[in-house]
C-alpha cells in the first residue's frame, strides 16, 4: 500500500473514532477532532483518486 495512503487512513479513522468520543461529552473537543477527521478524509480522497489515474488497476492487484 502506498505509505502516504496508508498515513491518511490512519489519520482519518483516529480522529473520526476521537470525534465520535466526544460527540455527547465535550462539544469542543467534538468539533475539534471532527475538523480534524474532515480534513485528513478529504486529502484521502483525493491522494485515492490520484493514485487511480496512476494507476487504474490499483484496486485489482490484491483479489
Amino acid at each position: 500500500m502506498d505509505p502516504r495512503l496508508a498515513e491518511l487512513l490512519q489519520k482519518t479513522s483516529l480522529y473520526g473514532t476521537l470525534a465520535k468520543y466526544y460527540e455527547h461529552i465535550d462539544p469542543k473537543w467534538h468539533m475539534y477532532f471532527y475538523e480534524l477527521h474532515f480534513k485528513y478524509e478529504n486529502q484521502l480522497i483525493q491522494h485515492y483518486w490520484m493514485l487511480r489515474k496512476q494507476n487504474p488497476n490499483m484496486d485489482n492487484e490484491y483479489s
